[in-house]
């Protein structure tokens, strides 16, 4: 329901240039009304005081059922809605809402994730990797068909870095046993090797060249290195609750470079630079953006627009979009051009939505794996904490374990999603296990305090009868807050999918937890008259609705019990 242009069309007054449903916002207080129109703004343009203005355009409004009393208090109009009314209709939309979009047959493709393999995921992943979950979610909500796409780092010196180090100080037995901590010790220790004698990068990349050339000796190697190191990436992707559908990395879309540079020379687009091939983009005040090296390899510009053109043709996306750090804006600024002067037709299609950083206070929480933290250690760590935390409740549980895994995965995503996108956080892991203040515990133990609520109710009565009889006349200010908040769940998720931002998302369901625990703190929900209980109780179940989609969304399990 569009209570603001409820309101908006009780003023028959028309001020040119003035749409009034942009100045309705909702009051700081009860006292002060439902919602509010402060008219200082309109002072400049009619040449009065606000006051005025306000005592002038409250005389004309035109009450309805909606609207219960107006006032005006020092240049604010004040709206005094009607809570039945309003409840009743908000409540019997939301109880009988089947969403249904117009997005079925539109393909968003969402890239995010890409993990170097052979390294261990860094804290940083996990920014990309939840954003991006909670992105596709909310594009599912909408009825966008989402392909989830991994662009993962399989390609390069590194590899043969790796390979070197096996030969030199270990065997497959090892890294089939060790898995990512035995390719990572032999890439260290080449490293090592390497800042002692420079003879060791040569050797490298001699290694990876063989890779490229699928050398019958190194190839298999390193299938296997990208096998083992994919296979514990996507072990912990499963643990934060995220399955790709497409894993096609750099070496892949590498074998369409080619194709792509004979596109561009005949278009003639590329020029040598010191011996790479560049297209010139300073007719756009960028730098170069680089094709190839001079060696002739490939670099990411090359494989990533290459990558663009080979999806295009898989999923004929409506919508490709690119999540990365910040630092990468002009990669991205680049490339794009790039496929802009290319005309090829999908060139606008494309977006880049960057994010801040994410880090951990200093010292908080240590390494087996070296001087800083992965996030295998603070996923570990925040298990640890879980079980630590739910050890020291003073109430049974029965499935201790599953509710940790639980608790810990909703403190790692929450703790990204609660901060707008494009700021960087850093992540107070004790903090973050608090049942007071905005975390995810307190969240998820607010759901079980509904569902413990809901099933005393029904164990009692039929889940039919809340809608014989509701009297919503007994909903105080504390009811109609929750309402209100529920009326304005789809705008807030439309709101975060246009900025591509979660966090509005990850704010309401705060907000609704928080309005529920005021209202509770000052009602009996299962005390009154029968039909007071069932308002009461459809109230919670609409609540219990909405929080399900909401805590889906970003990430977070629900939980019967605490």
């Amino acid at each position: 329901m569009d209570i603001k242009k409820i309101i908006a069309e009780a003023i028959p007054t028309k001020i040119e240039g003035i749409n009034f449903e942009d100045l309705i916002t909702e009051s700081i207080s009860s006292d002060k009304g439902d919602y509010c129109i402060p008219c200082f703004s309109l002072s400049k343009i009619l040449r009065k005081s606000p006051n005025q203005i306000a005592t002038e355009l409250a005389a004309n409004i035109n009450k309805n059922d909606y609207i219960e009393k107006v006032e005006v208090v020092q240049g604010y109009i004040n709206f005094f809605l009607n809570i039945k009314k309003l409840s009743k209709e908000i409540l019997d939309e939301i109880t009988n809402r089947k969403e249904k979009f117009d997005n079925q047959k539109k393909v968003v493709c969402i890239d995010y994730g890409s993990p170097n393999l052979a390294k261990y995921l860094h804290i940083g992943h996990l920014k990309t990797l939840i954003i991006g979950e909670s992105l596709c979610r909310l594009f599912e909500m909408f009825g966008y068909n989402v392909k989830r796409l991994n662009f993962v780092g399989d390609y390069g010196t590194p590899f043969g870095k790796i390979i070197g180090g096996i030969k030199l100080f270990g065997n497959i037995d090892d890294i089939e046993k060790r898995g990512n901590d035995a390719l990572q010790d032999y890439y260290v220790k080449f490293n090592q090797l390497e800042e002692k004698d420079e003879s060791y990068t040569q050797m490298a990349r001699d290694l990876f060249k063989k890779i490229e050339e699928k050398d019958p000796e190194i190839y298999p190697i390193y299938e296997k290195i990208v096998k083992i190191s994919l296979a514990d990436a996507k072990e912990k992707f499963e643990i934060l609750g995220i399955n790709f559908d497409d894993f096609r990395g750099e070496m892949y879309f590498n074998q369409f470079v080619p194709q792509l540079i004979k596109r561009l020379t005949a278009l003639k687009l590329l020029t040598t630079s010191q011996g790479a091939k560049i297209v010139d983009l300073s007719a756009f005040d960028m730098p170069p953006a680089i094709m190839l090296k001079s060696d002739g390899t490939s670099l990411y510009a090359s494989r990533d627009l290459s990558a663009s053109i080979v999806r295009d043709k898989d999923y004929k996306f409506d919508k490709m979009i690119y999540l990365t750090a910040v630092e990468q804006v002009l990669h991205f600024k680049q490339w794009f051009k790039v496929a802009e002067l290319m005309h090829l037709d999908y060139a606008n299609k494309l977006e880049h939505v960057p994010y801040g950083r994410f880090s951990l206070p200093d010292g908080k929480i240590s390494s087996r794996r070296g001087k800083q933290a992965v996030l295998v250690d603070l996923m570990d760590y925040v298990l640890n904490k879980a079980k630590d935390v739910i050890k020291d409740r003073k109430f049974e549980i029965e499935n201790p374990n599953d509710v940790a895994k639980k608790v810990s995965r909703a403190v790692l995503n929450y703790s990204v999603l609660k901060v707008e996108r494009g700021k960087d956080c850093v992540f107070d892991v004790e903090k973050a296990f608090s049942f007071d203040g905005e975390t995810a515990p307190y969240m998820q133990y607010t759901y079980t305090r509904i569902e413990s609520i809901l099933r005393k109710y029904l164990d009692t009565n039929n889940e039919s009868s809340k809608f014989v009889e509701c009297d919503y006349s007994c909903f105080n200010e504390a009811a109609f807050e929750i309402v209100k908040m529920l009326n304005d769940f789809i705008d807030d998720c439309k709101t975060s999918l246009e900025k591509r931002d979660p966090s509005f998302v990850a704010k309401r369901v705060m907000d609704l937890c928080k309005a529920f625990n005021k209202f509770y703190s000052s009602t009996k929900v299962l005390e009154g008259e029968e039909s007071q209980i069932n308002a009461k109780i459809n109230l919670l179940l609409c609540l219990r609705k909405t929080l399900k989609q909401g805590f889906k969304i970003i990430c977070i399990d629900t939980l019967q019990e605490m």
